[in-house]
């Protein structure tokens, strides 16, 4: 492992961190957007920790700190696994706050300063960050601020609520490193290998809450079409339960994360599973994993079974009056993921 330009300074409130692998065009895109507004804020550390990348990734990060930029470039001698590198990720942060970011997502250019300032004001186990999504390669320039979008919740049940299933978007989640060491944790590595392995440090803050935050901001943005590479049904399905059941183990709040998943979230991949053949995903076989752990949840009978056996038109049709539900169930804050 290499380590270059280790930042001088005190314990840093947050620690931004972006494990990468063979993505060196969207690397860059994400340093152009985070260069400026590191200045020099101290209260802000960024590492970039660099899977054995074959790509130009080794030369962007050489450019960016002859540049003067200020972060910590970690290079693994070999592929240890993006479970493993995010873990890496997590334990060499050295700020009261972690986020993990991925490669392929941008800050927005106001992010960090509106962060810091909320970070700065309060103490939370865990912040939320709602995204914007863009879809290609041109990241959008100046994403347009919303209007500021803050709430506290001190009690953890209308958090999940409002974020369920989005807890398992790792450039999301802005997580209290100290609370999580201070509540205490089995080690995070047993979850290497389930796509998850976030989820540890962010559960265990959950299970320990006394206060979160949620920033409605468009303070980043995510691509849409860039992912990809593991079986849907299998990871946001029993595999999300399970760590759910074991990390937060809170039964109740466990309950709605995985119908979030159920409900809003496994449809559209099933209908795009329907429609391409090309799609990124693993093939599985969706009613088979889903009815496992899922046969005695009603949502899985209404959102996601028609979905697997009607054909194609009738699944879009389907699908639709799904989204409608879904629209309907935010705007009245989630009830129907309680149900």
């Amino acid at each position: 492992m290499q380590t270059n330009h280790r930042m001088t300074r005190q314990k840093p409130l947050l620690t931004l961190t972006i494990p990468t692998y063979n993505r060196g065009v969207f690397l860059r895109q994400f340093l152009d957007s985070v260069r400026d507004q590191l200045g020099s804020n101290s209260e802000v550390e960024v590492i970039v920790s660099d899977n054995a990348s074959t790509d130009e990734t080794p030369e962007i990060m050489e450019q960016e700190l002859q540049r003067g930029t200020r972060l910590t470039y970690i290079r693994n001698p070999e592929n240890i696994g993006s479970d493993a590198n995010f873990l890496q990720c997590y334990e060499r942060a050295s700020g009261k706050y972690v986020w993990v970011m991925g490669d392929d997502d941008i800050l927005a250019p106001y992010a960090l300063g509106r962060i810091v300032e909320c970070l700065s004001g309060d103490e939370f186990e865990l912040v939320y960050l709602a995204p914007f999504g863009f879809k290609g390669s041109d990241a959008p320039q100046n994403p347009s601020p919303s209007q500021r979008n803050v709430r506290i919740f001190a009690d953890p049940e209308p958090f999940v609520r409002r974020v369920h299933l989005f807890f398992t978007m790792i450039s999301a989640n802005i997580v209290n490193k100290d609370r999580v060491e201070s509540i205490g944790h089995e080690p995070f590595s047993k979850l290497v290998g389930s796509n998850l392995i976030h989820l540890g440090w962010i559960f265990t803050a959950l299970r320990g809450h006394r206060k979160s935050l949620l920033l409605d901001e468009k303070l980043f943005g995510y691509r849409r079409d860039n992912g990809g590479g593991f079986g849907i049904c299998r990871v946001f399905g029993p595999a999300l339960s399970e760590v759910a059941a074991q990390w937060l183990n809170v039964p109740r709040l466990s309950k709605l994360i995985s119908n979030g998943a159920l409900q809003r979230h496994i449809p559209p991949h099933l209908l795009i599973a329907k429609q391409q053949t090309g799609q990124p995903f693993v093939r599985e076989d969706a009613h088979a994993i889903l009815s496992k752990a899922f046969g005695k949840n009603i949502r899985y009978w209404i959102c996601d079974y028609p979905l697997i056996v009607l054909p194609e038109r009738p699944a879009w049709v389907w699908f639709q009056m799904v989204r409608i539900v879904n629209r309907i169930d935010r705007a009245l804050g989630f009830p129907l993921l309680g149900w």
